[in-house]
């Protein structure tokens, strides 16, 4: 699994620098987004799958480094998962890194896709509440988010994000990916992408100009600059003659 998620992530910053040419909206406060989510999580062993589901819900601040590769802090809150009379049993507090597996293989056309698949994967802190409170773990996340790209400017997204996962350290032993120490999550998205300095939710490309263009360019500038030294050459000589005249 350690090493699935290392590839995985090699192989974006891979091609990261290829896609990223010419593109437009790169600057630090643009591809930024905020989220919402909801849905269930159910034990993946020692407990009925339907039996043991939960409510969860959260919420997510993202933003976009390149087409491929994107980052979430995640906060998700937990219901009815212990014995405790708190209203949220335990919270997840997790930075998850994303791949646009779309882009990735297919290419970037400039604008996002109707659907696109990204996988997902990271690590957080998980805390109980409550007298009855689980013990406080660090947690590892992975999954898939399956997304909807909706609207005329792409400013929206619906996703569906199937995960696992796992408590892998507590204070005195470690689980590392045990399935007896996991649990599924099901999960339903809004998320909104604010505008960026290109005016769009999104990456955008610039206008590529080849060698043949830019030497066009400067043959254009070069004659109005010969014509703008004759009209003021004619214009000297011009008053001259007027000044002879007089």
């Amino acid at each position: 699994m350690k090493k699935s998620i290392v590839c995985a992530l090699l192989l974006a910053a891979g091609t990261m620098a290829v896609h990223s040419q010419g593109l437009d909206g790169t600057k630090a406060r643009d591809n930024w987004s905020v989220g919402v989510n909801g849905g269930v999580v159910t034990p993946l062993a020692n407990s009925p799958f339907w039996g043991g589901m939960r409510a969860n819900m959260g919420i997510s601040v993202g933003k976009q480094l390149t087409p491929i590769i994107g980052f979430d802090l995640e906060g998700m809150w937990s219901i009815n998962t212990s014995e405790s009379k708190t209203v949220f049993d335990n919270s997840n507090l997790s930075l998850l890194g994303r791949v646009n597996l779309m882009n990735l293989f297919a290419g970037y056309k400039g604008y996002p896709r109707l659907f696109e698949i990204e996988g997902v994967a990271g690590f957080g802190w998980i805390h109980g509440y409550g007298k009855n409170r689980i013990e406080d773990a660090i947690s590892s996340k992975a999954g898939f988010n399956l997304n909807f790209n909706v609207g005329a400017k792409k400013a929206w997204t619906i996703a569906l994000k199937p995960a696992v996962l796992w408590k892998l350290k507590t204070h005195n032993k470690k689980n590392q990916f045990n399935v007896n120490y996991s649990a599924f999550q099901l999960n339903a998205g809004v998320i909104y992408h604010f505008s960026g300095s290109n005016g769009k939710s999104y990456f955008t490309y610039m206008k590529p100009y080849n060698q043949k263009e830019v030497d066009n360019l400067n043959s254009t500038i070069a004659l109005i600059r010969t014509e703008l030294g004759d009209t003021r050459n004619d214009l000297y000589a011009s008053n001259a003659e007027s000044e002879n005249l007089k």
